[in-house]
């Protein structure tokens, strides 16, 4: 991180990286734009290393948070690592990952029955043929 902030030595912005140059109403327009070039290079990313998956801005902050939260990181260094104003905003981001495991758990069930229904069937059309 120090590495990337020292390039940027003469940053007179009052963001963190000078990506956003003209400050005074139309920031808004300038991350926008900052946005969809970070999410057109990851995607072309995702594409080079066969991920088969779209990776964006989004998908990266969710993969880290929930790496983070597996890993046993506290929510205060979770909470400043996203850039939230305050650990409650954290809390709730995070209980929405936990939906998304929670959604994904069924996924799995649902798969597995489904299959171990199927196999049922195919059990009985042996036994049957017996």
């Amino acid at each position: 991180m120090q590495r990337i902030l020292d390039k940027y030595p003469e940053n007179k912005s009052s963001y963190l990286l000078p990506l956003i140059r003209r400050e005074g109403g139309s920031e808004i327009y300038a991350y926008r734009n900052m946005s969809y070039n970070i999410n057109r290079s990851l995607k072309e990313i995702a594409r080079m290393v066969g991920m088969g998956l779209p990776l964006t801005m989004y998908v990266a902050r969710h993969s880290w948070a929930t790496a983070a939260k597996s890993n046993g990181i506290p929510i205060s260094v979770i909470s400043e690592g996203m850039g939230h104003d305050s650990e409650s905003t954290t809390r709730i981001y995070l209980a929405s990952l936990d939906g998304t495991m929670i959604d994904r758990a069924n996924s799995l069930i649902l798969k597995s029955l489904i299959s171990e229904t199927s196999q049922n069937k195919e059990r009985r059309k042996f036994v049957n043929t017996l």
